[in-house]
């Protein structure tokens, strides 16, 4: 398994600053997503096997031509306190906070990160 507990991706230069800093002064490390990443499986992403035998396709699904990658944070095996801190930190920085954030579950680890943004956008949409 990797040893990269946050993925991130994001346009704006000072969040990406602030959140490898806010990362490395909380012990964690971090890695930037690209677009060419976005039909990578969260399995792929973070170097994890999947043990489960029931897989949907649905979850497997690719990202249409020319979609892009939203701002989106993807958390990976962080302490739920760390977790606390981190997203303490980032409000303190005053900078705009970036809506879609996902932890690493079983669940989604046979999702591409295509197909997780999209439930992510989903679910920020019922709670507008």
């Amino acid at each position: 398994m990797r040893d990269i507990n946050i993925y991130f991706y994001t346009k704006d230069a000072a969040k990406s600053a602030q959140i490898s800093k806010i990362t490395a002064s909380l012990g964690l490390k971090s890695s930037t997503l690209s677009n060419s990443d976005i039909n990578k499986t969260i399995s792929e992403l973070v170097d994890m096997p999947i043990s489960t035998t029931d897989l949907s396709d649905s979850t497997n699904v690719t990202a249409p031509a020319l979609w892009t990658l939203p701002e989106i944070i993807i958390f990976f095996g962080v302490p739920d306190k760390k977790l606390d801190i981190f997203l303490a930190e980032y409000k303190k920085t005053g900078l705009e906070k970036i809506r879609l954030k996902a932890l690493v579950t079983p669940t989604n680890l046979s999702w591409t990160i295509y197909y997780l943004t999209e439930h992510l956008k989903e679910e920020a949409k019922r709670f507008d």
